[in-house]
């Protein structure tokens, strides 16, 4: 009798082992932004989206009403683009109604990247967002963690902040103000206030600070680069800022040149 209880015991042992050897599940840590328009998911740190008083957590701007911001301004009045045909509530993170000329994903059109959902990625097929969750990660925001195996950065590397979210490739038709550039070269990604862009592939650095948004060089040329460095009033509007820029020029048979603007 002894011995069977001791086999019940270690055949229960060695299944408890298996499961926790399992690696993580592609189901979502959040599912939507918050889970009845309370401060729950995203919500919990972001807070409400309706709210009138959102700070930015990266740059410590307020950009006022988020909800306005993306659906006024970004998306000229195009409900679908995030909200699902159904209803207003849930409003999934991945899953819309699409819009005009948009893709049904919901959230993942601008924070999200296609090209990081492939096979090679252990969260495939809900591999669209890896480069957000690596940046909650990165970040010190461990909730991810919890369902996405591409959220820990030495399981996938997303591809680089140079690469276009989906909405930003195909903006459809009527939305004139989505972005169509990540590395925010011409600022398009500055809505409210922002002083910097998006964080695309999750590594802390924004706009031109990633050296994936650098030019690539060509055998024989000089290359070109440029570098955020830091913000200054503007004396002709002092509700503006003028970025100071730095331009360098290179090659082999010159020094680096810089000019501030």
């Amino acid at each position: 009798m002894k011995s069977i209880h001791r086999l019940a015991s270690i055949s229960l042992f060695l299944v408890f082992c298996a499961l926790a050897m399992l690696p993580l599940t592609n189901a979502s840590a959040f599912e939507q932004f918050s889970e009845d328009g309370d401060l729950t998911n995203c919500a919990g740190c972001h807070g409400d989206f309706r709210a009138n008083d959102y700070t930015s957590l990266s740059d410590g701007q307020s950009w006022g009403n988020l909800h306005n911001l993306h659906r006024s301004t970004m998306l000229s009045g195009e409900c679908d683009a995030c909200h699902l045909a159904s209803g207003r509530f849930p409003v999934p993170l991945d899953e819309s109604a699409g819009g005009t000329g948009l893709d049904p994903i919901g959230c993942m059109g601008c924070h999200g990247r296609a090209e990081d959902n492939v096979a090679g990625n252990p969260s495939f097929p809900n591999g669209l967002g890896a480069g957000l969750r690596q940046h909650h990660t990165n970040a010190g925001v461990t909730d991810c963690l919890e369902c996405h195996a591409d959220a820990i950065p030495a399981n996938f590397t997303p591809v680089g902040e140079n690469v276009l979210p989906p909405y930003f490739a195909n903006p459809g038709t009527g939305h004139p103000d989505i972005p169509n550039e990540s590395c925010n070269d011409d600022g398009s990604e500055n809505f409210a206030g922002a002083m910097a862009g998006l964080d695309n592939d999750g590594d802390q650095l924004y706009d031109g600070a990633d050296t994936d948004c650098s030019i690539s060089a060509v055998p024989g040329q000089p290359v070109i680069g440029s570098m955020l460095l830091q913000n200054h009033p503007n004396p002709f509007n002092p509700s503006t800022h003028i970025r100071d820029m730095c331009f360098c020029r290179c090659s082999p048979s010159m020094a680096n040149l810089c000019v501030r603007l």
